[in-house]
């Protein structure tokens, strides 16, 4: 029977299947930057899930305190924004089950953060994943801690608490891009007012400035800190490396060939998931001296370069001591090359997802492939937050895993370690 007769069509309005699969090319070719954008924008172009520390502590001795006072209720530490004089840096305040923490989290990030931006999907991703982490680093630490004494059933609730939060999706090319905007727009397009700590005047203004003025949310004095440290050459980050500040056109000149490279919008981008990261991480910043004056080698970067979250008492301080149980001066380098080892590998999972070689390769069916120019610019972006997330993750990890175990890295050959 043919297909004409079994479908009840007529012969001359029948279209045979080559016909159509030509037609259907010549179509989407015609089309094919709408097609193009549909596909892509369903790429996955960060799987959270390779960004996941290692957690599992070692099978070594914990410290032994004799007069180590009995631990009968799990609590996990929060940011605050208050100071500790004493060392002039962010104090920690401290709640009592994981959904607190979850909630003083998200409370935290949504009065740091313009709305917009706090209840971004990505963002939420990031601080789901980030309290995590956190707080089950800090339930193994306690759980390994001379003196906890909670019952199983407690631990267990708290496990299936942490695990349900825990973001494990895939992260796809419309989401980060719209997250990147609304990064970029909302954190870095301030005017006058907001770096004066001032409300706006908008007496005089046009209709259209004074629109553009309500709609900015007031930037957190913060986040102005972390700006002014970038502009002026002195952002370090945790691992006290340095950010290149922006490079500004210095005549007229060369102001008409001026662009901003993908090296300034990915500085600025770790800038801010800085600031993001610090928000949510209780893990403090490290050094050699009391009050870390000048002369100070803060660690895990065993650097004089002072991170910027300790400059502006946005981190906590802890001093190191030169040995003994827990991280001290000597075996503090294995938090460092544990995160460094895991920010170079989600580095390169990012990039190997985010930019194949020649661009984006589409399959369409019966119209094969075609591949959309490269995207440079989102590919530095993903893989620039998927080492930064990755990092930060496994130093929180790393740094409330082994501060209670008495562990001496194995001297390796031709280091000073």
């Amino acid at each position: 029977m043919l297909l004409e007769e079994k479908y009840g069509q007529s012969r001359r309005s029948f279209v045979s299947i080559p016909v159509l699969s030509t037609l259907v090319r010549k179509l989407s070719l015609s089309f094919f930057p709408f097609f193009a954008f549909i596909v892509l924008q369903g790429c996955t172009l960060l799987p959270m899930k390779t960004l996941k520390p290692v957690i599992a502590p070692p099978s070594i001795g914990g410290c032994s305190t004799a007069a180590a006072a009995p631990i009968t209720q799990i609590q996990y530490m929060v940011p605050s924004d208050e100071t500790d004089g004493l060392q002039r840096a962010a104090s920690t305040t401290s709640v009592r089950n994981f959904d607190a923490y979850r909630q003083a989290i998200q409370t935290r990030i949504d009065s740091k953060l313009p709305p917009e931006l706090a209840q971004d999907h990505v963002t939420v991703v990031f601080r789901d994943f980030l309290t995590s982490v956190s707080g089950e680093a800090q339930l193994v630490a306690q759980i390994h801690t001379p003196g906890f004494n909670v019952a199983q059933p407690a631990i267990s609730s708290e496990q299936a608490s942490i695990e349900k939060h825990y973001a494990a999706p895939k992260l796809k090319h419309s989401e980060l891009k719209k997250f990147a905007t609304k990064l970029f727009d909302l954190q870095l397009r301030h005017g006058p007012a907001d770096f004066l700590n001032s409300d706006t005047n908008v007496v005089g203004l046009s209709l259209e400035s004074r629109a553009l003025a309500a709609s900015r949310p007031k930037a957190a004095n913060q986040l102005i800190a972390y700006l002014k440290a970038y502009y002026d050459g002195n952002f370090y980050d945790r691992m006290s490396t340095a950010i290149t500040k922006p490079q500004l056109p210095t005549s007229i000149k060369s102001l008409s060939n001026f662009s901003v490279p993908d090296s300034e919008i990915v500085a600025a981008e770790t800038v801010l998931l800085e600031f993001l990261i610090d928000t949510i991480d209780p893990t403090p910043v490290m050094g050699d001296k009391d009050g870390h004056p000048s002369g100070t080698t803060y660690y895990p970067g065993a650097s004089s370069n002072e991170p910027t979250a300790l400059a502006t008492s946005y981190a906590g301080y802890v001093v190191l001591p030169p040995d003994g149980c827990g991280i001290n001066l000597k075996n503090v380098w294995v938090l460092k090359d544990i995160a460094n080892a895991a920010s170079d590998q989600a580095a390169a999972v990012g990039g190997l997802v985010a930019n194949t070689p020649g661009g984006i390769s589409i399959g369409l069916g019966i119209l094969g492939k075609i591949s959309v120019g490269d995207n440079q610019t989102l590919s530095a972006l993903v893989k620039a937050a998927a080492s930064e997330l990755a990092l930060r993750a496994t130093l929180t990890g790393s740094y409330f895993t082994l501060k209670h175990f008495n562990f001496d890295p194995p001297h390796l050959p031709g280091t000073n370690n």
